[in-house]
């Protein structure tokens, strides 16, 4: 006898599902970058990131010193799994070829997509998609049978008795830092001798694992495709190194300098260094010049015990603060940006970060458009003019070295000149 009710129930399932896809896709093509076809046959470097309450992919590892086989990440059941989704995902999709790098980190996964030369080519959204959806059936399938394997060992204790009901809670909200399996997995049921596990049926649609907002970046210009790749195969030691020096990577409010409270990012113990050498180089300065010779010598002076502080964007500013690297001093960088969530130091940087020398300083709250020319002019002057009130104000010396009043010292060279466009940090 045929099932009229079950048929119309599964084919509403199907008109719902389908009206969901639609929708994803539409947010995945629609409002990027105005204008572009994402059909066209570029890389892209995609980062997907995992929602909250998601175990984590993978974990970092534990070690005060960098490991001997350039491993930061260990890898985890969903690790492993991600990768055989992501490196068998060309072998099922047209127009795509395979996908050889990637990183999966404990919170988000950096994938680096190339679209064909090929008719039968799709959008960048639907390729997203699809992966979308083959990582969160992975995530799924493990976590249904990493909560069963759990459960098994805590009913039996590993020595056929029975656990006890807190190393069942560990059980179901993945103790060890794995996984979390969804709630629907955490309900059990005790029958006779066997504990069955209710969750969605295999052939479901998977519950959400990554957020709906997702970033690209479109590798276009000669010599990107390098960079991200490096970009994208040192994400573990970067991550490493926020681990060990987790201080260093933290965002901070109602910093108080110079007579100005500012947001802050990195080490501010740098602002009670014994020496605080503020840097204002002029754009029209030229390279082996009296100014630019002046500047960058007294750079090279402020060693172990001082810092720069600048913006750090004309040549001889960028020059000033390679001679205050190299001789040890540390930085502290006036950025005409903000500070948004996920903002993190430019790759160059993270490494004087993990080393506690450098701080970033910035007087305004972010925004999402990029800042044009003149904007960031007018705040880089800002920033300089605070500088220039600390000398008026005359909390800095001839020396530019704390003095008996524990106020700071200001250069005895005269700060003048304006400071270059720039298109700043991105983020």
């Amino acid at each position: 006898m045929i099932n009229f009710c079950a048929i119309g129930a599964c084919l509403l399932m199907m008109v719902r599902d389908r009206i969901a896809d639609i929708r994803h896709e539409r947010n995945c093509t629609l409002g990027r970058l105005p204008g572009f076809d994402y059909r066209r046959p570029f890389f892209y470097m995609v980062t997907l990131k995992k929602r909250p309450e998601i175990g984590a992919f993978s974990r970092i590892v534990d070690a005060e010193e960098p490991p001997a086989d350039g491993r930061y990440l260990e890898k985890t059941a969903v690790c492993t799994g991600f990768s055989k989704v992501i490196r068998g995902f060309a072998g099922k999709w047209r127009g795509i070829a395979p996908i050889e790098c990637f990183a999966i980190m404990p919170d988000h996964i950096h994938l680096l997509l190339k679209i064909e030369d090929t008719p039968d080519r799709l959008a960048l959204g639907k390729y997203v998609y699809q992966i979308e959806k083959a990582l969160a059936r992975e995530y799924w399938n493990v976590a249904d049978w990493t909560a069963t394997a759990k459960l098994a060992g805590a009913r039996d204790g590993g020595d056929g008795r029975m656990g006890t009901p807190a190393t069942l809670a560990g059980a179901r909200d993945g103790g060890d830092g794995r996984m979390e399996p969804p709630a629907t997995l955490a309900r059990t049921q005790q029958g006779g001798n066997e504990r069955v596990l209710h969750g969605p049926a295999p052939s479901g649609p998977a519950e959400p694992v990554f957020e709906r907002d997702w970033h690209d970046w479109i590798v276009k210009k000669d010599g990107q495709l390098a960079a991200f790749t490096r970009y994208i195969r040192e994400n573990g030691l970067r991550a490493w190194r926020r681990q060990r020096n987790r201080r260093y990577f933290t965002t901070l409010r109602d910093i108080v300098f110079a007579g100005r409270t500012w947001h802050a990012y990195g080490n501010a113990e740098l602002l009670d260094m014994p020496v605080l050498e503020p840097f204002r180089c002029s754009r029209k300065w030229a390279e082996g010049g009296p100014e630019w010779n002046e500047a960058v010598g007294r750079a090279g002076r402020t060693g172990p015990g001082g810092a720069g502080v600048g913006t750090f964007l004309s040549p001889c500013e960028k020059a000033c603060g390679n001679a205050i690297y190299k001789a040890g001093g540390a930085l502290v960088v006036l950025t005409p940006d903000g500070f948004p969530p996920r903002w993190h130091p430019p790759r160059t940087k993270e490494a004087l970060c993990a080393e506690g020398r450098m701080l970033f300083l910035s007087l305004y709250e972010p925004q999402a458009a990029k800042l044009d020319n003149a904007t960031m002019y007018r705040r880089c002057h800002e920033m300089g003019d605070a500088l220039g009130r600390m000398g008026d104000a005359g909390r800095m010396g001839d020396s530019g070295r704390m003095g008996d009043s524990g106020r700071m010292g200001a250069p005895g060279a005269k700060l003048a000149g304006a400071l270059a466009d720039s298109e700043g940090q991105k983020q």
